[in-house]
């Protein structure tokens, strides 16, 4: 049986900064140094707020994360079409019900190449190497140059990736997936590692 990580406790910075704050506030004002004083505080309000944004960031994750588990099967394929879709020179499709040989998104890229996905819910176990025989077959069905596996799961089984890496397919992750959100929404092209044109 697999032992549970524990979490770290982190300890909050805001007790030491306050107290800091006073005693060098105390010192400061018995001695005229209001200058210094006000450095101090600037320099700890720039502190808090980048461990505040950092707590706010890792929030978000974790909620995007929960937010791709909530899906469907059918949810997730066309949230995957609609990002893929949303980056700069790319349209992509889902296609529909279960007669799509394995493809069940077609993505073309700005050179017009075509790339076929596969895309599999499975948030608590990793996807095995029948994902990647099923893109391979659709790659050549749908005449696609590239093909790709897409997981909300942990990962791939170790067959996966031995046949992914002999057969040139991509292997998303769902942080590849979250990741390739925040290119779309900032209008940045995908590295050719990701998603290849």
């Amino acid at each position: 049986m697999a032992r549970r990580k524990r979490k770290q406790k982190t300890e909050s910075p805001l007790p030491l900064f306050i107290a800091v704050s006073i005693f060098g506030s105390i010192a400061a004002a018995t001695n005229g140094y209001w200058l210094p004083l006000i450095a101090v505080i600037a320099v700890g309000m720039i502190f808090m707020s980048v461990k505040v944004q950092q707590q706010r960031n890792r929030r978000e994750k974790v909620l995007a994360l929960a937010d791709l588990h909530a899906l469907n099967p059918r949810g997730l394929e066309l949230h995957v079409a609609q990002v893929i879709g949303a980056l700069p020179g790319w349209t992509a499709s889902a296609n529909r019900g279960s007669s799509h040989q394995g493809a069940d998104v077609i993505a073309s890229g700005p050179k017009g190449r075509k790339v076929a996905v596969q895309v599999k819910h499975y948030p608590n176990s990793n996807v095995g190497n029948k994902a990647v025989q099923e893109i391979v077959a659709s790659k050549a069905i749908y005449k696609c140059a590239y093909a790709v596996v897409v997981t909300s799961g942990p990962g791939f089984t170790k067959a996966a990736k031995e046949l992914a890496q002999a057969n040139r397919v991509v292997l998303w992750h769902s942080d590849d997936l979250l990741w390739l959100q925040e290119l779309a929404k900032a209008g940045q092209v995908p590295p050719q590692s990701l998603l290849p044109t």
